[in-house]
């Protein structure tokens, strides 16, 4: 092998390494604190280039549940990230235990039928942490990581033809790499086969993925903003985090915005245009305003660490977090979230312009979203609870959140 290939495969391999660490990082996602306190750096910088900030967007719910078929299917698809790494434990073991035996080439279990399980099972992991937490910018990074995996097997296997020439030649003319019938293999020889050198197929194949990938993705957006179960009232798209009856929530917002509490605030600068309504207590506020939720008597007692947790804006630390998340899997089903209280967030949706966007745009990409004011319901009888305005800012500062 001469020297410029083994650089490359250097550099690929390094490139991967510090995506998987990237990755790792991503998945500890609920840990938000660490995890934005090192990508958030990288989404304040796309979203300050008008031709980059569409990467920071969504484009599928995060914070909403509409009950569409095709919705609830990818967000069911998030249990991949799980089964993924399970599945790639269990690769790991036979092929450890191989090469601590020195038995040579493995090919027992799954290493009969594929030759690289273990990237596979990353990748099915990979999608299911790209669903669940789903901007386009991961979007891309998944695609670049399935590439990535792709040259460290072709370079695991340049090594292990040095290391048992013959016996793993024969293996790989009987075993496909990563799926049978090897349809990405199919795909690359009827479109670039012909491109030499094969590293510049190897590029344009990424860079037709890449697109393809992220066209697809702009068509789920397409189809996951058709299906919010948002309202139009007077010009303002009110969007309710959980599906409720149109009439219901048109009604609620008419009462809530025509009220002398409410009402001589909605004007200037603090004129909304989207209005998310969500339970008093809903674990996901905090995405859209930085103002303290209201926990109910019940959350409190599940939940007694979460009170101190959230006074000091996240930093009660990783062994607070792990104590909230046993206390949760320990009532798990106990407790219903609190729906005495109901929670209207109003929002300023505008563009580069500080130009309000119309009803049918709320939700495009590139927009700046501020929340202005929050006002606490009573559920049962309708009364303002509390009317506060905002810090306009999320419990992540100005990072750019989910809009649906």
């Amino acid at each position: 092998m001469s020297h410029q290939p083994k650089k490359l495969l250097l550099l690929a391999t390094i490139a991967a390494y510090c995506l998987i660490g990237v990755e790792i990082i991503i998945m500890i996602s609920p840990f938000a604190l660490y995890f934005y306190s090192v990508y958030g750096t990288v989404l304040d910088f796309f979203t300050a280039s008008p031709y980059l900030s569409w990467t920071t967007e969504f484009f599928l719910p995060h914070m909403t549940f509409p009950d569409d078929p095709l919705i609830l299917a990818f967000s069911y698809l998030q249990v991949l990230l799980v089964i993924g790494l399970l599945l790639f434990f269990s690769a790991a073991i036979p092929l450890y235990y191989g090469r601590f035996t020195g038995k040579g080439v493995v090919r027992r279990g799954i290493y009969a039928r594929i030759r690289h399980p273990q990237y596979l099972f990353l990748a099915i992991s990979g999608f299911g942490l790209l669903l669940y937490w789903p901007r386009f910018i991961i979007l891309i990074m998944y695609v670049t990581m399935l590439f990535v995996y792709y040259l460290l097997a072709r370079n695991e296997e340049w090594r292990m033809q040095q290391e048992a020439p013959g016996a793993y030649e024969a293996y790989m003319q009987s075993t496909p790499m990563f799926i049978p019938g090897e349809p990405g293999g199919r795909i690359y020889r009827l479109l670039f086969d012909r491109i030499r050198p094969k590293w510049l197929g190897i590029l344009a194949a990424y860079c037709l993925a890449i697109v393809f990938a992220v066209w697809l993705a702009f068509g789920i957006r397409a189809y996951t903003v058709h299906h919010l179960p948002a309202v139009t009232v007077n010009g303002v798209t009110v969007l309710p985090v959980f599906p409720r009856p149109a009439a219901e929530v048109r009604e609620l917002y008419a009462k809530v915005s025509s009220s002398e509490q409410v009402r001589p605030f909605l004007q200037g600068d603090m004129a909304a245009n989207l209005v998310y309504v969500f339970p008093g207590d809903f674990f996901l506020t905090a995405l859209v305003t930085d103002e303290e939720r209201r926990f109910s008597d019940d959350i409190i007692e599940r939940f007694p660490e979460v009170i101190e947790w959230h006074q000091h804006k996240f930093q009660g630390g990783l062994g607070k977090f792990f104590r909230i998340f046993y206390n949760f899997i320990r009532t798990l089903g106990r407790v219903e979230t609190d729906y005495h209280v109901e929670r209207f967030v109003f929002v300023r949706a505008s563009d580069a312009g500080n130009m309000l966007a119309a009803p049918p745009d709320v939700f495009a990409l590139g927009l700046k979203r501020k929340p202005v004011l929050l006002v606490d319901v009573d559920a049962e009888d309708h009364r303002i609870v509390s009317v506060i305005i905002t810090t306009g800012k999320h419990k992540w500062g100005a990072m750019p959140m989910p809009s649906f």
